[in-house]
């Protein structure tokens, strides 16, 4: 659905052109965001510092890392503020974590721009998200019946330091700010800051600017530095830029001396080993000097579940652990290993296993194909080892495994049909006749002793049956090509069996005559022996 769009202007309200009187105290306006988890931020389509002409839109982005409520107002260089976000039209000042928003938000009833008017000065916008609901905003939330964009009552010295500051400072908050300049922006000068150590984050009017050393280009007036190192106290001052020149800040940052507080630290049971912030430092019961603030606490002893907390040294304490029982360790393995094993009628995996199990009776079977079952009942009351060795189930029957030289064999044992090219057969200890039949071929009888337990690995190879006339043809000379009704059968010497009948025999070589023989032959067996004639050429 597109908003119906309305304008509101942004006044500078400065009425001359003068950049160094402004109407409020840099030091008491600016709250410098300490480095923290809960963080805001806010900018502009322009980088901070730019400049903006009458007429011209300010687009304004936000996001905080959290869900909050947020608003922004604008600092007037005469110390006025007027309340930017919520407003009239946009009054959910609710956001959700990680999200980017921009005004108007998409849920605001009636769409509008940023403008800005007036005279020449230096805006300062200010955002401060908390967990709770901002009750500085009461007042000026009051007048959205006749204010789209409310001034707050009070100025901006008074407004942040007995308004925004006391609420901020008791409640979980995130504070930034940018600025910008309307219609003209003061010369520039070069600010240049080192600090020993190095690696301070550097703010500059409320803006995280980089780490020292650094050197960045800034409007001429006074600008409010603070420094922020880990390990040191922080640093802030005002400092003078002056235009077309360089100024220097050079901080040597104060170390802080961390107090330090006695922690008594026990446990049951106790000479659990103690670790701070990933440290090893002796076993429980065990006293220790730890600095105030923060720090992670860890409990390690075998058999226990590890125990972990942050606690916050604000002065001498004791802390007491009750480790929980993990249960005492049950190692099972087998010979051979990759057997099932049940714990109190439980499958609890294959061997080699690990358990852990509390204090008690326990029923541990142990079993796996070809062996007989291991039973059990065992008292643990420690960790505990248990290896068995299985014993192998001998079977009642030999087991007999064939192969074949030929397909579709038949098989029968004593007599009896035990399938067609059976891969194996179990059979009773004893003498057993095995006959393998397939036609076409000669019965092969094979005679097994069968043992208990034992297997047998027999391949049948049948002879293929002759038929009942045998030709057995040589040549003088040799090799040469055999034809029987036109189909060749190899080359001389050579054996053929066929059945009786009529049939045209044909011998052929090269350089010599052939022979072509044309008889009835019946039952019996027949040589058939030809003396080849050379042609001559």
């Amino acid at each position: 659905m597109i908003k119906k769009g309305i304008v509101f202007t942004l006044f500078a309200l400065i009425a001359v052109i003068s950049f160094a009187t402004v109407g409020y105290d840099l030091e008491k306006v600016i709250i410098v965001p300490t480095p923290q988890e809960f963080e805001v931020s806010i900018w502009l389509d322009k980088d901070p510092g730019s400049l903006y002409k009458n007429g011209e839109e300010v687009k304004v982005f936000f996001k905080t890392n959290a869900d909050a409520y947020v608003t922004i107002y604008d600092i007037m260089p005469d110390g006025k503020v007027q309340l930017i976000f919520p407003n009239k039209y946009d009054t959910n000042n609710f956001v959700k974590a990680n999200k980017e928003y921009s005004l108007p938000t998409d849920s605001a009833k009636l769409g509008y721009r940023l403008l800005v008017s007036g005279e020449s000065g230096m805006e300062i916008f200010q955002i401060v998200a908390s967990k709770q609901q901002l009750p500085f905003l009461k007042s000026a939330i009051e007048k959205f019946s006749k204010e789209a964009f409310p001034f707050f009552e009070d100025l901006a010295n008074k407004l942040v330091e007995e308004l925004v500051k006391p609420f901020v400072d008791k409640e979980e908050y995130a504070v930034a700010q940018t600025y910008f300049y309307v219609n003209a922006r003061p010369a520039q000068g070069t600010l240049s800051i080192n600090s020993a150590p190095a690696g301070a984050s550097a703010y500059i009017d409320g803006s995280y600017y980089g780490t020292t050393p650094l050197r960045v280009s800034l409007a001429e007036g006074v600008h409010l530095v603070n420094l922020y190192k880990s390990g040191y106290s922080p640093y802030s001052k005002q400092v003078n830029v002056r235009a077309g020149t360089t100024s220097y800040l050079n901080v040597a940052l104060s170390k802080i001396q961390q107090k330090k507080f006695s922690v008594g630290i026990n446990s049951s049971p106790s000479r659990a080993k103690v670790y701070i912030d990933g440290v090893y430092r002796g076993i429980t019961p065990l006293n220790l000097d730890l600095t105030a603030g923060t720090h992670i606490l860890e409990l390690e002893k075998t058999d226990y579940e590890k125990y972990t907390e942050t606690i916050n040294v604000t002065g001498s304490m004791n802390k007491f652990v009750n480790l929980k029982f993990l249960g005492y360790q049950l190692s099972i393995t087998s010979d051979p290993s990759g057997a099932e094993v049940y714990i109190s009628g439980e499958y609890a995996g294959n061997t080699p296993l690990q358990r852990r199990v509390s204090k008690g009776w326990y029923r541990i079977i142990v079993k796996k194909d070809g062996y007989q079952d291991y039973s059990e009942f065992i008292n643990i009351s420690d960790n505990t080892n248990l290896k068995v060795k299985l014993e192998r189930v001998i079977p009642p029957e030999g087991t007999l495994f064939l192969s074949y030289n030929q397909e579709q064999v038949y098989i029968y044992v004593d007599g009896v049909f035990y399938g067609i090219s059976p891969d194996s057969i179990k059979l009773q200890p004893g003498t057993h006749k095995i006959l393998a039949v397939k036609e076409g071929y000669q019965n092969q009888e094979y005679k097994l002793s069968i043992n208990a337990g034992s297997e047998y690995y027999l391949k049948v190879s049948l002879i293929p049956k002759l038929k009942p006339v045998i030709l057995k043809i040589t040549t003088n000379p040799s090799n040469a090509r055999v034809f029987i009704n036109g189909t060749e059968f190899g080359r001389s010497p050579i054996t053929v069996d066929l059945d009786p009948g009529y049939y045209e025999l044909l011998i052929v070589k090269e350089d010599y005559h052939f022979v072509y023989l044309v008889r009835y032959f019946k039952m019996g067996e027949y040589s058939l022996n030809f003396d080849l004639q050379s042609i001559e050429e």
